[in-house]
């Protein structure tokens, strides 16, 4: 488990509520569709309950598919898996495995972070 996106991100979205439960993730799309188009890249970090909803197991919210499909890298912390019984190796594709230390590096290398949290 390491950070295997070394792209620096201009902004960085931390969502800490699942996509299953709540619409904190979709209600970001507004935000993140005009920034990636304008070639800002953007990434986001899943972490608490965010990272719910990212096994191939069960379903995947059509929100973090969106976001995937768009090549925005997503990120999850691995202690919030292992916290919610979430095997790191039944992940959907392109999802990232991070640690704490790969957290604190991505944001202190972007531009701005939006935490919703």
């Amino acid at each position: 488990m390491h950070l295997t996106t070394t792209k620096k991100h201009n902004i960085v979205y931390l969502v800490g509520h699942s996509a299953r439960q709540e619409c904190h993730l979709e209600n970001i799309i507004p935000l993140v569709d005009p920034q990636y188009e304008s070639g800002k890249n953007v990434g986001i970090v899943l972490m608490q309950d965010g990272v719910i909803g990212t096994s191939r197991i069960g379903t995947v919210p059509e929100t973090l598919t969106y976001f995937i499909e768009m090549d925005i890298p997503v990120h999850v912390l691995a202690p919030d898996l292992k916290a919610r019984g979430i095997n790191p190796d039944q992940l959907i594709d392109k999802v990232d495995v991070i640690t704490y230390e790969d957290l604190v590096d991505i944001l202190a290398e972007s531009n701005k972070v939006i935490s919703i949290l």
